[in-house]
C-alpha cells in the first residue's frame, strides 16, 4: 500500500464515521468525545458515501457462475455488542469497516455483495478476471484490508473511544450461485455456493487469512511475490492454509 492509498484510506476511516455519527439520535448515549465530534459535524456535500460500482458482473436471474469468494469477519464482536456502550459502539465500527472494506475490494475490481452481521461476502469474477487473477486479487484486497484494520482503523477507533476490532478473512473458489433475494422492490444480493460456506468458515479465526484447500492447490506463483502459506490447519472443522506474511 503506498502512502496516498493509506492517505485515502485514512481520510475515508474519518468521513465514513462522521456519516455514521449523523445517523445516530439524539436519545443514543455516547462518550463525551464522540458528543463532541457529534456537536461540530461537517458533512461535506460532495462526500463519498461507503459502498462500491458495479464492475462487470451483471446480477440476476439463476447463473452458475465461477468466482473466487473472500469473506472478511469482525472476530467476536459479541463482546462488543455486551460491553458498554456496546449496541452504538458495533454500529459505528461496522458502518466505517464496512466502507472501508468495499473500498479496497472494488479498487481491486471485486464487488461487496453482502452485509452479513458483522461480516462482508466478497466476490471476484472469474469470468471477467480469469482465475488466476481473481484469486490474486482477492489476495491483495484480504491483506490491504487486514493492514487497514491494524495501521487505520484500529489507530482510529482508540482515538473515538471505540473499541479495537480483530477480524479474520477467508478465500475460496468454485462455482457460485448469485442472485437478487428479498420482498418485491426491497432485494439484496445473494450468493449460494460451497466456496462462500468454505470462506466464511476459513474468516473464523483470529487476524488471520486462510486460503481453503481447493484455492491453495491451484494458487498462482508470480516472480517477485511475497506470499507464503502456512501448514494445514483447521478453522471452525474447516481445512485452510494461513498466509504467513
Amino acid at each position: 500500500m503506498t502512502i496516498a492509498e493509506k492517505i485515502k484510506l485514512e481520510n475515508l476511516t474519518k468521513q465514513y464515521y462522521k456519516i455514521a455519527l449523523s445517523h445516530v439520535d439524539s436519545s443514543t448515549q455516547l462518550t463525551e468525545k464522540q458528543k463532541q465530534a457529534l456537536s461540530s459535524l461537517i458533512i461535506n456535500e460532495q462526500a463519498e458515501l461507503p459502498g462500491y460500482e458495479e464492475r462487470k458482473i451483471k446480477f440476476g436471474k439463476f447463473e452458475n457462475r465461477e468466482f473466487v469468494v473472500m469473506m472478511t469477519d469482525i472476530r467476536d464482536s459479541t463482546s462488543i455488542i455486551n460491553g458498554p456502550n456496546g449496541l452504538v459502539n458495533m454500529f459505528l465500527i461496522f458502518y466505517v469497516y464496512a466502507g472501508i472494506v468495499a473500498h479496497i475490494v472494488d479498487k481491486h475490481k471485486g464487488t461487496a455483495t453482502e452485509f452479513l452481521g458483522d461480516g462482508v461476502l466478497n466476490l471476484f469474477g472469474v469470468k471477467e478476471l480469469g482465475l488466476d487473477d481473481a484469486l490474486v486479487n482477492s489476495m491483495t484486497a484480504a491483506r490491504e484490508i487486514m493492514y487497514a484494520r491494524q495501521h487505520i482503523l484500529n489507530p482510529f477507533f482508540l482515538e473515538n473511544d471505540l473499541p479495537l476490532i480483530n477480524m479474520g478473512i477467508g478465500i475460496d473458489h468454485g462455482v457460485t450461485i448469485v442472485t437478487h433475494f428479498g420482498y418485491k422492490y426491497d432485494t439484496d444480493l445473494k450468493a449460494f455456493g460451497t466456496c462462500a460456506y468454505n470462506a466464511s468458515k476459513l474468516s473464523k479465526a483470529f487476524n488471520q487469512i486462510h486460503v481453503s484447500e481447493n484455492s491453495r492447490a491451484i494458487w498462482p506463483i508470480r516472480v517477485g511475490g511475497t506470499l507464503s502459506f502456512g501448514m494445514l490447519n483447521f478453522v471452525d472443522n474447516n481445512p485452510g492454509y494461513p498466509v504467513i506474511d
